[in-house]
């Protein structure tokens, strides 16, 4: 007989986890060009604007 394994899921620690979120509304077109652009970059969209949001506030921090 076949053994079965249960893959438990593990948690990043709590330090690394993200549980905030930020919304914003867009229209259809522009959710449209989000994620086929982020689905060229082989991310999904949450991934794809977080590395672009935060590139872009590197680049306008006044101190960095």
């Amino acid at each position: 007989m076949a053994e079965t394994v249960i893959k438990k899921k593990r948690r990043k620690p709590k330090a690394a986890r993200k549980e905030d979120s930020i919304r914003i509304r867009v229209t259809e077109a522009q959710k449209k060009a989000l994620t086929d652009a982020a689905a060229r970059a082989g991310i999904g969209v949450s991934s794809w604007l977080l590395t672009l949001e935060m590139r872009e506030a590197q680049r306008t921090d006044p101190g960095g």
